[in-house]
């Protein structure tokens, strides 16, 4: 007859859960490694102030005026800027950094000299001089595609400070009709960009794609009159790697041209310098990688919108360096924004800190190719979702925001809060009640991008005037591969 041990089991259950109880009334033991308390309830509770991810959140909602770090993070902060000649004074510098300014969400400046704006604002205040438009590129997600947030961004700081035309465009758009800033009909274009399945990083520079003819090519852009500044332009600049010798066609409203260009690997740039409020580009060699146009003022400012859905920035890091210096030889950037972390986020996840790291490697490699060119780290949106009959923002943004706040603190670049900005303008739930934002309570569109400018336009301004004085900035030398 088999003995019965149901009796042993169950005694032997009963004293492990004694055992665990016992431990969870333990306090957190500070050792040299990380030790978690034991809560064999957690998954039970509900959230309150005791948890520590809800103080952290708490603290991130409460604290306008300056950062204030969870303990393990400024503990994980100290551990990584030991090898900084002053990590002391990099903590005083995020411990008083002021987050807003009245009903102003302000640029987080984590620089060593707080002037981490200082190469955009010498550009303005010597863009009479400067032989070419002042220059911002937003590099981000559908967040902003189709030009959403940004075409308000320009519009203005064109307004303030002069220029025209709407910056960088594609050879091509899968939803040309999306973007309201200019008319775009194309035809024979085969993409390949950074979220292909094998990116041709040695084809690809700052727009993250390149276009190759199938047959007879071409692209045909349209000034608009539904914003300000964009009927018309005074410079139209292709930029191209041409594996082989071909033929670029140029139509504007007055003239046409006809370009042979040799074979190179070095990025090639053609530049007509002629007002104008269309152009048509042509191509049938599909050796040609083409990067796309720019359609700018001879001075002023422009805005630059490279919007990638489905993109994270993680793999800005692998583009040429070679690549982006050419490009920047050419079309001069004075700020990069990195609008990024939607495509990283997941409801369920509150920590981003490996995230945190490759954008701290994105902005190492962008320096070393843009050593003159600020960084700012725009931080993630608000996003929403229904808990038990309540919009509320969801807790993966907090943890998103600190992830690239962070970044921006090791970095030692320019930080700001789209979150709190669209907060401080009743936040997701009221840009859905305004039909500023689609249902999905993540996407904003371009009734919602208009209200969001305004307060990023208000930081900018604030920053300015606040920033120490710059250094005169010096005419950028633009004659690498250009055709005029």
């Amino acid at each position: 007859m088999n003995k019965n041990y149901l009796t042993q089991v169950v005694w032997l259950v009963v004293l492990t859960i004694g055992i665990l109880m016992m431990l969870s009334l333990l306090p957190p033991i500070n050792t040299p490694f990380s030790i978690k308390q034991i809560d064999i309830l957690s998954d039970l509770r509900t959230p309150n102030s005791n948890n520590p991810l809800d103080e952290d959140l708490l603290a991130e909602e409460t604290d306008t005026t300056s950062i204030t770090l969870a303990v393990d993070s400024i503990a994980t902060l100290a551990d990584n800027l030991t090898t900084l000649p002053d990590s002391i004074v990099k903590q005083q510098i995020v411990k008083s950094v002021k987050r807003k300014s009245g009903e102003t969400t302000l640029i987080e400046d984590y620089s060593m000299q707080q002037n981490g704006l200082h190469n955009f604002k010498a550009a303005i205040e010597n863009r009479n001089h400067l032989q070419r438009p002042v220059r911002i590129a937003f590099l981000g997600d559908s967040f902003i595609e189709a030009d959403i947030f940004t075409q308000n961004v320009r519009m203005l700081l064109q307004d303030l400070f002069g220029g025209c035309g709407v910056g960088y465009m594609a050879m091509h758009s899968d939803f040309p009709g999306f973007r309201r800033s200019i008319t775009q009909s194309d035809k024979g274009w085969k993409t390949a960009n950074v979220i292909s399945p094998k990116p041709p990083y040695n084809l690809l520079s700052l727009p993250l794609q390149h276009h190759s003819a199938e047959g007879e090519a071409y692209t045909r852009l349209k000034g608009v009159n539904k914003l300000r500044h964009i009927d018309q332009w005074e410079v139209s600049t292709l930029g191209f790697i041409a594996q082989d010798s071909a033929v670029i066609s140029i139509k504007t409203d007055s003239a046409s041209y006809s370009y042979e260009v040799g074979g190179s690997k070095q990025a090639q740039f053609i530049t007509v310098d002629e007002p104008t409020s269309s152009l048509e580009v042509r191509c049938s060699n599909p050796q040609v990688a083409m990067w796309g146009t720019w359609l700018d003022g001879r001075k002023g400012i422009a805005v630059d919108n490279i919007s990638m859905r489905g993109y994270s920035g993680t793999s800005l890091e692998l583009l040429e360096t070679a690549h982006l210096q050419e490009l920047y030889k050419a079309i001069p950037y004075d700020l990069i924004v990195l609008q990024y972390g939607l495509n990283r986020m997941t409801p369920s996840i509150t920590d981003y800190t490996p995230y945190t790291h490759q954008l701290i490697n994105a902005i190492a490699h962008l320096r070393q190719a843009f050593p003159h060119t600020d960084i700012l780290i725009m931080g993630i949106g608000d996003r929403c979702q229904n808990e038990n009959g309540e919009i509320k923002t969801m807790p993966a943004i907090y943890g998103m925001r600190k992830a690239q706040r962070n970044a921006a603190i090791e970095a030692e670049c320019l930080f700001w809060d789209c979150c709190e900005a669209m907060k401080q303008i009743g936040g997701m739930p009221t840009f859905v009640e305004n039909n500023w934002a689609s249902k999905d309570y993540t996407h904003i569109n371009h009734q919602g991008g208009a209200p969001l400018a305004e307060e990023f336009i208000k930081a900018i301004k604030h920053a300015l005037d606040n920033n120490p004085q710059p250094h005169i900035a010096q005419p950028t030398d633009t004659t690498i591969g250009i055709y005029e």
